[in-house]
């Protein structure tokens, strides 16, 4: 069940949990509270199992006492262990949200001109090495790990292609907004998800080409 719920929706569950309590930690107003709580999922089956799930746990006092056919008493309330749950969930959440500032800011300060300039030079001394190989006898039998080379050299350069049509229509109008101070939260969240998978593709080729190609030169 956690899987399919977010740490936020969990952040705020146990954050009404903790507001609408008293002092002894039982719930002062259930008409309030489970109002509240009603508008965080839109599925009430999945909330009232997720509440039974976070029981079990400790992480919250709740049950529902009663026959068929009559309303259910329920006992609900916050515990310590309320506190420190929600506590662990912010530190998680704050750890997160740095991390994806840190990849966004990597992605959108990452330079494709200087990577093309990278990759044409590249090119350059790998067309260099297949001249050197197919003119020498010594060097022939380094023709099919060229080709290899070769293969995966194109593969990156597809990659660099798609990237820089990322960069143009989705990266760096966002710069543009960011610099005019206008907020794209959401677009900022789609940047993260389809440029760092676009560059870690490509970075995680691209350091394999080199390596190999240093061997080829050397």
């Amino acid at each position: 069940m956690k899987n399919s719920i977010s740490k936020i929706q969990t952040a705020k569950l146990l954050a009404s949990f903790i507001r609408h309590s008293n002092e002894k930690g039982d719930i002062a107003d259930e008409k309030k509270f489970f109002l509240e709580i009603g508008q965080l999922f839109s599925n009430g089956n999945t909330l009232d199992s997720y509440l039974y799930e976070l029981n079990e746990e400790g992480i919250i006092r709740y049950e529902e006492i009663g026959a068929d056919g009559f309303a259910p008493l329920v006992m609900a309330g916050s515990n310590k262990r309320t506190h420190e749950y929600l506590f662990t969930l912010l530190q998680e959440i704050d750890r997160e949200m740095e991390d994806l500032k840190r990849r966004l800011g990597e992605i959108l300060t990452f330079d494709p001109e200087s990577l093309q300039v990278e990759i044409a030079g590249a090119a350059a001394q790998l067309n260099a090495a297949r001249k050197s190989a197919e003119e020498s006898t010594l060097l022939r039998p380094l023709l099919q790990q060229i080709s290899i080379i070769e293969k995966h050299f194109n593969g990156v350069a597809v990659v660099v292609d798609k990237y820089e049509e990322v960069y143009k229509n989705i990266i760096r109008p966002v710069q543009l907004e960011g610099e005019s101070g206008v907020k794209a939260t959401v677009r900022w969240a789609i940047i993260g998800i389809v440029a760092s998978t676009v560059i870690s593709v490509l970075l995680g080729n691209w350091k394999s080409i080199m390596e190999i190609l240093i061997k080829v030169s050397m």
